[in-house]
């Protein structure tokens, strides 16, 4: 059984989207807490941007996050 936040990282890194918690909870099938306390930590990262944006789940702006590809 992976992590959660190594689940949301591998998801993030192969969908280039920006995701709200609730949407990545509800993929993912991860209690939001944990999607929220992992997008904090990724947020932290190199590979990562959070803030606000248009969910490209739901459509909503509200707090997003997504992997930032390089190259």
């Amino acid at each position: 059984m992976k992590l959660p936040g190594v689940v949301i990282e591998t998801f993030l890194q192969n969908h280039p989207e920006s995701y709200c918690v609730d949407c990545l909870s509800r993929k993912l099938d991860i209690p939001a807490g944990q999607v929220s306390m992992a997008a904090r930590r990724l947020r932290d990262t190199g590979g990562f941007s959070a803030g606000h944006g248009v969910c490209a789940q739901c459509r909503r702006q509200l707090s997003v996050i997504k992997a930032v590809t390089t190259g």
